[in-house]
């Protein structure tokens, strides 16, 4: 292949990632590569080093060559690999969920900070995830909150499967409801914490956007009108004031751009407290409210 300079896996490492230079920065093209190689040979990020001359074969090149030219179509490479990654958790994800976000680990990290000071009877928490996707806020607080009764609720068919076989997989016990927060009523009361990242990208922000999103990620669970950016936080604030019980507490994840009206919403719709948390990157990402008064 032009530009290889032999077939160890060290040159082969560097020839991919110069490939897929044009639509990744140098870090970000180690770590697509490093997935690469991880899942086509099975090898980690330091038997790439310790292991740097292995030699692969020449249908390996073959093969790698195809993912490149997949890349440069803008494919995201875990629709490649079939996975993504999130905490402790190895999910399949497809064009019907959203690719797992490191961002969205820290709002699944506060719940988990704040669990310890929520009122809980029998040491037992009551959790439901809305706009479930792939199911990685749910397995993650079903994971790693194992005496919780977990629920977790989309709009859609085809992402509630690959929620429940990602549950199978990661051996995480779930109860998954299809629930379409803007028309159905509340399913169940009583819960300790409602959690959403739900969609919240407004239409005119659809040109900052990456191919790689727009194409391949449901526009269903990113996308929201300009006239109405907030509808889902009003609705599940709405459901949140049906749902949770005294001292129970909604967590949202938020457009950078709008924490102060997701404030200003949440106030109106009868809870007294928010909190805005910032992200990795100091935008504001995360919502919390609590402590809710009917109007």
């Amino acid at each position: 292949m032009k530009g290889l300079k032999s077939n160890t896996l060290a040159d082969a490492f560097s020839w991919f990632c110069n490939q897929i230079a044009s639509k990744y920065d140098s870090h970000e093209a180690r770590s697509v590569a490093g997935i690469v190689f991880e899942h086509c040979f099975q090898v980690t990020s330091l038997q790439l080093i310790t292991q740097k001359d292995q030699r692969l074969t020449e249908s390996d090149i073959v093969a790698l060559y195809k993912i490149i030219k997949t890349l440069l179509r803008d494919v995201p490479v875990q629709h490649i690999t079939g996975k993504g990654h999130f905490r402790y958790l190895t999910l399949d994800v497809n064009e019907s969920v959203l690719i797992p976000r490191p961002e969205t680990e820290e709002l699944v990290q506060w719940i988990l900070d704040d669990s310890k000071a929520l009122p809980v009877k029998n040491n037992k928490l009551k959790i439901w995830d809305i706009g479930t996707g792939s199911g990685v806020i749910a397995l993650s607080l079903a994971r790693e909150l194992p005496s919780s009764e977990v629920w977790a609720s989309d709009i859609s068919a085809d992402a509630l499967d690959v929620a429940k076989k990602n549950a199978a997989t990661n051996l995480c016990q779930v109860t998954f409801i299809h629930h379409n927060v803007l028309m159905d009523e509340v399913p169940a009361t009583d819960f300790d914490v409602l959690v959403s990242n739900p969609p919240y990208i407004r239409e005119s922000e659809k040109a900052l956007m990456k191919n790689n999103v727009l194409n391949y990620e449901p526009n269903l669970a990113l996308f929201v009108p300009d006239h109405d950016h907030l509808l889902f936080y009003r609705a599940i604030g709405l459901i949140a004031g049906k749902a949770l019980k005294p001292g129970g507490k909604l967590y949202v994840e938020i457009n950078e751009a709008l924490g102060s009206e997701t404030i200003e919403l949440f106030l109106s719709l009868g809870f007294k407290n928010v909190e805005i948390r910032k992200d990795i990157f100091g935008k504001d990402r995360f919502a919390k409210a609590w402590e809710f008064q009917p109007q």
